[in-house]
């Protein structure tokens, strides 16, 4: 009876341990564009770019790391704080038709206003059977936001992730 309380009883404290150890991480709600970052009028009104991309970063950190989406001003946050903005995007209309799109974002990981570790980001999709721009897009979100995600966990100055590194 001893061994069987210990099988569930240890992993259990193990779990809320390492939740209770965590690193957490801020970022912003909505990713700015950069005001020459190519985003066309379509792609910020129609493909939520901006917003998903923070939820996606939130959605794939895994354990040892919590990422917490904020509407609040990150200037005003405490602790570790992402910033990011999406200083390029190649995304013309007409889906899988008009050839493959990409996005790279850059960001700097700051904790209690230090900047302690940055980062460039970039991923392209190849031409498909996508139905849309903003579908594409919605992928790159989704690959770039595991990058990061991932990167969270140990992060390095001037790191460069997804397809920017075969440059």
């Amino acid at each position: 009876m001893c061994r069987l309380a210990m099988t569930v009883i240890a992993p259990a404290f193990l779990f809320v341990s390492m939740v209770a150890q965590a690193d957490t991480v801020t970022v912003s709600s909505s990713i700015p564009f950069a005001a020459d970052s190519g985003a066309s009028e379509n792609v910020k009104k129609e493909c939520k770019f901006e917003t998903r991309l923070p939820e996606y970063i939130r959605k794939q950190a895994k354990r040892g790391l919590k990422v917490v989406v904020t509407e609040e001003p990150l200037e005003n946050v405490q602790g570790k704080v992402l910033f990011l903005e999406t200083t390029d995007v190649f995304a013309p209309g007409g889906g899988g038709y008009s050839g493959s799109k990409s996005a790279m974002v850059t960001g700097e990981l700051k904790e209690d206003g230090e900047v302690i570790a940055s980062v460039t980001a970039r991923r392209r999709t190849l031409v498909g059977m996508t139905p849309g721009t903003c579908s594409m897009l919605k992928r790159i979100a989704k690959k770039l936001g595991g990058d990061i995600a991932g990167w969270l966990r140990e992060p390095t100055m001037n790191a460069r992730l997804g397809d920017i590194k075969d440059d």
